[in-house]
């Protein structure tokens, strides 16, 4: 089992593993996302709509645990940046001359519709938190992973494209308290920088808070 965190050095963010998913568009910065010092849980996949890819790492992260944690570990969703994006979609349908706006456009809106069925067809009963506004670093501090028996904590990474309206999305889901070893993580000198998208993995990988199995 991994190990966890005794409030001495190391930190108490060390020993997370990760899941990746994402779209077509943000293939590159999910390959760069798995050469880093973090182990993977699995090979990372792509996907053709955003609603997969969040389900697949949030399946993936969650897998990870004892049957006995799934449905009561605590999830945290960083989604400021996609929240930011809906809410910049709205309004350009509001406005759009030509295109009547439908209900399904206000409910599109909403970036818990990225998680929702994700939470639904797994049953699963813990709290979950979708921040925005909010920095990885305050993210983990209020997650406090050292505190929980496992915890999940989740970016929606954007990066972006020809379309502003339609950038690449990367799901980063961050676990700990898995109930297996991940994969070894990138030899020393030869991991990758944080692809700039992802505040969460900048944060693990700049503070050195990297699995060790």
């Amino acid at each position: 089992m991994t190990e966890r965190s005794t409030g001495t050095e190391p930190g108490p963010y060390d020993h997370p593993a990760l899941a990746l998913a994402a779209t077509a568009a943000a293939a590159a910065a999910c390959e760069a996302a798995g050469s880093g010092p973090v182990p993977l849980l699995a090979e990372p996949s792509l996907h053709t709509k955003p609603v997969d890819a969040v389900s697949a790492a949030l399946e993936s992260a969650f897998a990870a645990l004892p049957p006995s944690l799934r449905a009561t570990a605590p999830l945290y969703v960083l989604c400021d940046d996609y929240s930011v994006l809906a809410a910049r979609r709205l309004a350009a349908r509001c406005t759009d001359p030509v295109r009547r706006l439908r209900p399904s456009d206000s409910v599109a809106a909403e970036t818990s519709e990225l998680v929702r069925p994700w939470l639904t067809a797994s049953g699963r009963t813990g709290r979950c938190y979708l921040l925005a506004g909010t920095t990885a670093p305050t993210a983990l501090r209020l997650a406090d992973p050292a505190a929980w028996p496992a915890a999940v904590v989740c970016e929606l990474a954007l990066v972006p494209g020809e379309d502003p309206y339609a950038p690449g999305l990367l799901a980063v889901a961050a676990v700990w308290g898995a109930a297996e070893p991940a994969a070894a993580p990138a030899p020393a000198g030869q991991a990758a920088a944080a692809p700039p998208a992802s505040g969460l993995l900048t944060t693990l990988f700049q503070e050195g808070r990297a699995a060790r199995v």
